[in-house]
């Protein structure tokens, strides 16, 4: 039993909310000269997989027979998993700051993260059979790769804390992403 002159007014979740605050003020001290944000805990170079597979999608229909072994082979992976085979420095930082990343924060990346993932996948199905048929090769890889960027925009906008919790995700900052996002696809 606790003598009297021990016992607190402290709850539980009080500890643990100070506990986690002081794990993320540790984790934070970690992350300057990192590629992870300070704020979100994210690193943007997750999406560098996608960025691969619009540079695919551009060469492809230059030379589909040099290119089309790797679109057949790509294949999309997790955040850890991608750290994980990483010979990044910072990769376990980079996922022991993704574990603990604001709940609001992760929920809205992992959210962009399946889009991307789920409009990879039909894209790599989608240009794989007009590499089979040549028919519209480039104008399917063009198209797809506009596709791809516009969600790569929406997460890397996240990672890197363009996107805010009190304005749901509709300041000034994602707004200036999605103009220059529009502008972009304008201009292909």
């Amino acid at each position: 039993m606790t003598s009297p002159e021990i016992q607190e007014d402290v709850s539980r979740d009080a500890i643990a909310a100070a506990f986690q605050n002081a794990m993320a003020s540790h984790l934070r001290s970690h992350v300057p000269g990192t590629n992870i944000n300070e704020q979100t805990f994210l690193a943007s170079d997750y999406l560098n997989q996608f960025h691969e597979l619009v540079m695919l999608l551009e060469a492809l229909p230059v030379d589909p027979s040099a290119f089309g072994p790797d679109l057949h082979r790509w294949n999309a992976v997790d955040y850890e998993e991608h750290f994980n085979r990483s010979a990044l420095d910072n990769k376990d930082l980079a996922i022991a700051a993704y574990r603990r990343a604001p709940e609001k924060v992760r929920e809205q990346f992992d959210s962009a993260v399946a889009r991307l993932q789920a409009e990879a996948l039909r894209v790599v199905a989608a240009v794989a059979q007009a590499l089979d048929s040549q028919n519209d090769l480039a104008m399917t890889c063009s198209g797809a790769a506009s596709r791809l960027r516009v969600l790569i925009d929406d997460a890397n906008a996240i990672a890197n804390g363009y996107v805010s919790e009190d304005d749901g995700g509709k300041g000034p900052k994602r707004k200036q992403i999605t103009i220059d996002t529009l502008f972009r696809l304008r201009k292909r």
